[in-house]
């Protein structure tokens, strides 16, 4: 066999692996990225209720735990005062397909 001849055989088997292992790849990622999408999640829902002091006795504001598209978070703007005394009450759970409550 010529050297050209034998240079060419590797060429083409080089470009054709590389050719195999993208495609591999594509599959693999478009599996994952599907799985993904279809795999739901969730998250706890807390409601904030705040309190005039440690004691924890005196009740002075709320603030409602709420959904945005799937994710926790509380209402814009609290009832009453926000301190840095406070418990959390889980109200429910969110999850890609909306909020459930308990």
């Amino acid at each position: 066999m010529r050297a050209s001849h034998v240079a060419n055989q590797r060429s083409f088997i080089m470009a054709r692996s590389i050719k195999t292992i993208a495609c591999v790849a594509a599959v693999i990622s478009a599996a994952l990225s599907t799985a993904a999408l279809a795999t739901p999640w969730s998250e706890p829902l807390y409601d904030y209720i705040y309190f005039s002091d440690a004691t924890k006795t005196v009740q002075v504001g709320y603030q409602a735990g709420v959904c945005y598209n799937g994710y926790a978070g509380v209402a814009e703007h609290a009832v009453g005062t926000v301190t840095s005394h406070y418990v959390l009450v889980r109200t429910g759970t969110c999850t890609s397909n909306g909020a459930i409550y308990q």
